[in-house]
Parts: structure tokens; C-alpha cells; sequence
């Protein structure tokens, strides 16, 4: 992968001498204006059995026809790798182009408090002094508004939690803000919107310490959080619904650049229910209020919970979200699809589809342009698989 400011281009090579060493790879300086260039290599490598991958970097250079890029095998620190987990939170940061993981729920049982950053090619752990107590499903976002990347709620040792926390990305120091935040919760979404005039953050529903599914609508406008509409959570549906219903395990995705934000999928409420309900419409925030989306929605696709959903553009034109995976009434799903910005038609993904899994960590890499999964829970338990997915390559995966 070659990124000359805005441009991104994929090179594809099969039957390379992928060893240690260095690859020389084509740059076209004569369309280049940019001061921002980096090269990203992967490689993967079969021997005898077994499967390697072999990755380089390279950046701040000269364009003058070629650049040299050092390739290595990555087995060590600071290559370590995040070890199995689910429900973990995940998000990414424009500043240091890379996606930041946080916590979940260990193969044990334990509950983690560890920090990680993926730079496209390896993951890194990242040491901080005060921290947020160890929880899963909670949320994480960058906050554009506050240019540091939030981090709120989940599930502790306790209980649900309700804490708000910022983390510096400059120097990797988080703080806890002190402000009056939405109650106690777990498993809901939360992702960057419009919060009036400005851009901040969203969050919605979830499941409380009395294991009530919720329906509030929060906005976070970089200093504060603000009370937003709140759903009645009827036993069914109103009609005409003005408002989505209370659900848990949903995911909300940034959409049309930014200026609004649509609501996937869920376990709709009240709970405790012994069967899934789920919501085959698509809910969109326009910044002051909620509408139904006018996008065509087979139930199918949105009927699952703690599933993968994130954004995803590319530099040759595609805009939308990829949606797959997750639990449904019949167990793990292994389907996925890319959502159209364009026409709102879902393509089914059937081509080297990973294995079914539910709760996986999920994120749009805007650098290298593409969905980073991490983890999740599997038929055979829990995964440290890293997988991405970018509309010209498909999924790939690395990693364990």
C-alpha cells in the first residue's frame, strides 16, 4: 500500500522472493503532492506447512521514482499481539493514524485494562500510569471536538459502569473527566455525530445494573454529555415509530461524511426475554433529531447483536459500511455485507469469509483504508485473530 497524501494504491504481487531483505517498489512521483507518504507491506509466505507474514515500513521519503522498503518477520516487542478476548472496544486516530484497543473479557473470564495500537502492519502495547479500571463491553471513540479519544461505561468487576475517560494521545495519559455522565451501562453503541453545530460524539441504549435494555439517546460535545430524546420502550413497536426502541448490543456508524449517524441492528427490549426481537429498519440521527432511514433493509442483514458494523471509503469512490457476523436467535453468524452510500443496497460478501463469531472489536483504519477486526468469540472459544477488510482485497488475515 502506497499513501501520497489523500491517494491511496494497492500493489499486488504473487510469487515475490518474500525474504528477509528489501522490496523496491514503484512510485509515480510525476502525480504526487503531497508532503505525507508512507509505504505498507505485507507478505505472506508458505513453508512447508506453515504460514508466515513478512511486513515492512517505510516513510518520510523522497519521491524519485522507487523507494527501498526494509522487510522483516515481526515475532517480537515491540510485534507482541493482543492476546484472545471479546466485547474489547476499538477505535481510530486520525492524528497518529492508528487504531487504539481497550479491554474486554479474557479466555479466563478475567476483565481487561490493557491498551494497544495497530499501525496497519503490527500490534504494539501501550503502557499508561493511570488507567481506567479493567471492563468490556464498553465504548470508545475519537472525539473530534476534544481531539482525544473517549472512553465510557462497560462492564467491571462491580457491576455496569458509568465513568468518563480521555485519553491524551500525545502523550498516552488518560484522565477521568469529572462531569455528570449517562447512567451506569453496557453494550451499546457509540460512535462520532453531529452534536448541533459542532462534531462530537453519540451514544445510545444498552443494558443497566437492573438488566433493563435502555433507549436514551446521549451526545458528548467535547466537555460535556447532554441528555438527547429517549425512547418510551413500549412492548412493541409504535406506530408510526418516531423514535428507535431500547436495544443492547447494537452499533452506530458514522454516515454521509460525518453529517449524520445510522443505528444497526440489536437486541431490542424490555428484557429479560427468552427470544430475539430484532428492528429490520435503519434508524439515522440528522444531529437534532431521529428519522428512519430511506435505505432498503432485508431483515436478514440487520437482525443481530454484537456483531461487527463500521464505516468504510476508499479513495477509488466507494462510501458506505461493511455490517456482518454477530449472534442471532440461531446462534453465530458468518454472513457480511457492504452497505451502499450510494443506491443503499447491501452486497453480500461470500469470498474467504472468515470463521462465525460474535463480539469482535471493530473499526474503519482511514490510513490504510480499511475495517480492522480484532478477537471475538468463536464455536471454539476465543480469537486473537486480526482480520481487515478493504473493497479491492477482501478480508485478509494476520496474526494468530
Amino acid at each position: 500500500m502506497i499513501r501520497d497524501g489523500e491517494r491511496l494504491t494497492r500493489h499486488r504481487m504473487v510469487g515475490h522472493a518474500a525474504t528477509s531483505g528489501e522490496w523496491l517498489l514503484p512510485v509515480d512521483s510525476a502525480e504526487s503532492s503531497s508532503s505525507r507518504r508512507a509505504v505498507y507491506v505485507r507478505a505472506f509466505v508458505e513453508e512447508t506447512r506453515t504460514r508466515s507474514e513478512l511486513v515492512g515500513y517505510a516513510a518520510g521519503f523522497e519521491l524519485d521514482g522507487a523507494v527501498t522498503v526494509p522487510i522483516s518477520r515481526c515475532e517480537q516487542v515491540p510485534c507482541s499481539s493482543p492476546g484472545p478476548r471479546r466485547s474489547a472496544a476499538m477505535t481510530y486516530v486520525p492524528s497518529t493514524r492508528q487504531i487504539l484497543l481497550h479491554g474486554g473479557l479474557s479466555e479466563t473470564g478475567e476483565l481487561l485494562d490493557d491498551l494497544w495500537a495497530w499501525n496497519g502492519l503490527w500490534w504494539q502495547r501501550l503502557e499508561t500510569s493511570q488507567a481506567p479500571s479493567a471492563r468490556a463491553q464498553h465504548g470508545l471513540a475519537f472525539d473530534p471536538a476534544s481531539e482525544n479519544v473517549l472512553l465510557f461505561g462497560g462492564l467491571g468487576t462491580q457491576g455496569e459502569l458509568g465513568d468518563t475517560w480521555l485519553l491524551d494521545v500525545a502523550s498516552v495519559a488518560w484522565k477521568r473527566a469529572l462531569v455528570a455522565s449517562p447512567g451506569a451501562r453496557r453494550d451499546f453503541g457509540l460512535a462520532q455525530s453531529q452534536v448541533g453545530s459542532t462534531r462530537g460524539l453519540m451514544l445510545f441504549g444498552g443494558q443497566d445494573e437492573s438488566a433493563e435494555v435502555l433507549g436514551e439517546t446521549w451526545l458528548w460535545n467535547g466537555l460535556h454529555w447532554l441528555p438527547g430524546p429517549s425512547s418510551p420502550c413500549p412492548l412493541r413497536a409504535l406506530l408510526p415509530s418516531t423514535m428507535p426502541r431500547c436495544r443492547t448490543g447494537a452499533t452506530l456508524l458514522p454516515w454521509q461524511q460525518g453529517q449524520e449517524t445510522i443505528l444497526v441492528g440489536g437486541w431490542l427490549g424490555p428484557q429479560p426475554s427468552m427470544s430475539l426481537e430484532a428492528d429490520d429498519s435503519l434508524w439515522r440521527w440528522d444531529g437534532s433529531s431521529w428519522l428512519l432511514a430511506p435505505l432498503y433493509r432485508p431483515p436478514y442483514v440487520l437482525s443481530r447483536y454484537r456483531h461487527v458494523a463500521a464505516p468504510l471509503l476508499s479513495s477509488t469512490g466507494f462510501q458506505g459500511a461493511l455490517v456482518g457476523f454477530g449472534d442471532d436467535s440461531t446462534g453465530l453468524r458468518q454472513d457480511s455485507y457492504l452497505l451502499s452510500a450510494a443506491d443503499g443496497t447491501f452486497q453480500p460478501l461470500w469470498s474467504d469469509a472468515p470463521s462465525p463469531r460474535a463480539e469482535s472489536a471493530s473499526a474503519f483504519d482511514a490510513e490504510r483504508e480499511e475495517v480492522v477486526i480484532f478477537g471475538g468469540r468463536t464455536a471454539t472459544g476465543l480469537s486473537a485473530e486480526t482480520l481487515t477488510f478493504s473493497t479491492s482485497v477482501g478480508y485478509q488475515r494476520h496474526g494468530q
